[in-house]
C-alpha cells in the first residue's frame, strides 16, 4: 500500500504551507515552554506580557513578524522580550519545510510534525528548567506508538529487520485478531501506566542516593516559614510546587484514561474489522509491536546506564526524564532510529559538557541537559532517516 498522501499541488506550495503552520505552531510552542514547567494552564489566561502582565492583542501575536515590528519590546511597558520566543517560531517553521521536503506533502509528515514540537519543546524546557516534565513525556509515548502504529498500517515501506520476540518472547506467531485486539490493547493501557511505575520505582531503588543529595543540597536551609508566636506555615513557595504537582497528576490521569480510550478503539477495530482490511491492521499491529520494542530498547539502555552511574558514582548523572525521552524516540523512530539518536546526542553532549566544564567552576559536577542533546540528535535524525531523493527524484 503507498503512502497516503494529500492533493498533488506544486511543493513550493507545500513548503510555504508547511512554514506557516510551523510559525504558528512554534507560537503555541512558546506558551508550553513557559507556562508548562510553572505548572500554568496553556490554555487560561490568554497571552500576557510576563512583565507588566498586560494581554497581548491579536496583532502583536503574529510569529516572528510581530516581534520584528515591536522591535522586541512589550507594548505597554516596553520590557524586553526574549529572544528565545521567534527562535523557536523561526526553527519549528524551518523543521516543517525540511520535513515535508524529505518525507512529501503526506500523512505521515503530520505525524513527523508533531514529534518535532515535543523535541523542539523538551529541548527549550531542559535547557532553562533542567528537567523533562511528565506532562509532555507521558502523553507523547502514547501519541510515538500510535503514530508508529497507524504509519506501519498505511504501509510505511521502512522496515526494520528485527526479531521482536528477542524482547517479548512469543509475539511472532501467526496473526490472529483475537490475539492482536488483547495485546494490542494492552500495549496501549498499559503505555502511561508503565512511566508511572517507573516514577515509583526510582525512589525505592536509588532513594538513598536521592537522600543523600537533598540533605547535601539543602544545609542551612529550612522548609518552612516562620510564623508570629514560634509556630511554622508552609511557604508559598511550597505550597505552589505542591499545586503544580497536582495539576500535573491530573494531566497524567488524563492521559491513563485516555490510553485506554485508545487500547479499546484499537481491540474493537481489529475484532470487527473485515478481512479486506486485515492486511492492513496485520502491518498496523507490526508497527505497534516494533514500536514498543523500541520503546523498551532506547529506554531500557538509559536506564540501565543510569543505574550504573548510581551505584559507581553514587549520585545522579542522568535524570529518568531521560529515559522517558528516549522512550518516546525509540517508539517512534524504531529502535535502529533511537541508537543513532544515543550515538549523536552523546557526541553532541560530550562536546557541550567540555565547553561547560571549562566555563563553570564545578567541573565535572556541572550539570548537564542531557535532554537537550538528545533532542537535537532526533531532529538530526528524523530528518535523515529517509533521503529525500527517494520521494524529489522518483527512486
Amino acid at each position: 500500500m503507498p503512502h497516503l498522501t494529500v492533493i498533488d499541488l506544486p511543493f513550493p506550495f507545500y513548503a510555504v504551507s508547511a512554514f506557516i503552520l510551523g510559525l504558528i505552531f512554534g507560537s503555541f510552542l512558546n506558551v508550553v515552554i513557559h507556562r508548562v514547567p510553572r505548572g500554568v494552564s496553556v490554555v487560561f489566561p490568554g497571552s500576557h506580557c510576563a512583565s507588566c502582565g498586560a494581554p497581548v492583542r491579536a496583532f502583536d501575536n503574529i510569529p516572528i513578524i510581530s516581534y520584528a515590528t515591536l522591535g522586541g519590546r512589550c507594548r505597554s511597558c516596553r520590557a524586553r522580550i526574549s529572544v528565545v520566543y521567534p527562535m523557536v517560531e523561526l526553527l519549528t517553521g524551518l523543521m516543517f519545510v525540511a520535513l515535508v521536503f524529505k518525507t512529501g506533502p503526506s500523512w505521515e509528515a503530520l505525524l513527523e510534525f508533531a514529534f518535532a514540537c515535543v523535541m523542539i519543546a523538551l529541548i527549550f524546557i531542559d535547557a532553562r528548567h533542567h528537567m523533562l516534565p511528565n506532562v509532555i513525556t507521558y502523553p507523547a509515548f502514547l501519541f510515538a506508538l500510535t503514530g508508529a502504529t497507524a504509519r506501519a498500517g498505511w504501509g510505511d515501506q521502512i522496515r526494520m529487520t528485527f526479531d521482536i520476540s528477542i524482547i517479548i518472547p512469543g509475539l511472532q506467531s501467526e496473526f490472529t485478531p483475537w490475539r492482536a485486539a488483547l495485546f494490542g490493547g494492552l500495549l496501549f493501557a498499559m503505555a502511561t501506566p508503565g512511566f508511572w511505575l517507573l516514577d515509583r520505582l526510582d525512589p525505592i531503588l536509588f532513594g538513598k542516593y536521592f537522600d543523600w543529595e537533598e540533605a547535601d543540597d539543602n544545609v542551612g536551609q529550612t522548609s518552612a516559614c516562620p510564623k508570629p508566636g514560634g509556630q511554622a506555615e508552609v511557604c508559598p513557595a511550597v505550597s505552589e510546587e505542591m499545586e503544580i504537582e497536582r495539576r500535573h497528576k491530573r494531566a497524567i490521569h488524563a492521559t491513563m484514561i485516555l490510553g485506554l480510550i485508545v487500547a479499546t478503539a484499537w481491540a474493537a477495530m481489529v475484532i470487527f474489522s473485515s478481512a479486506k482490511s486485515a492486511p492492513a491492521l496485520e502491518d498496523a499491529y507490526s508497527g505497534l509491536l516494533r514500536a514498543s520494542a523500541g520503546a523498551m530498547i532506547a529506554g531500557g539502555l538509559i536506564w540501565w546506564i543510569r543505574a550504573a552511574y548510581f551505584f559507581i558514582r553514587g549520585f545522579e548523572g542522568m535524570g529518568l526524564g531521560d529515559v522517558k525521552m528516549m522512550s518516546v524516540v525509540g517508539a517512534f523512530m524504531g529502535w535502529i532510529g533511537a541508537v543513532g539518536v544515543l550515538l549523536l546526542g552523546s557526541i553532541i553532549g560530550s562536546i557541550v559538557g567540555a565547553i561547560l566544564i571549562y566555563r563553570s567552576q564545578r567541573g565535572f559536577k556541572t550539570p548537564l541537559p542531557f535532554g537537550v542533546c538528545l533532542g537535537v540528535a532526533s531532529l538530526i535524525v528524523i530528518l535523515t532517516s529517509t533521503p529525500f531523493s527517494i520521494w524529489r527524484l522518483g527512486h
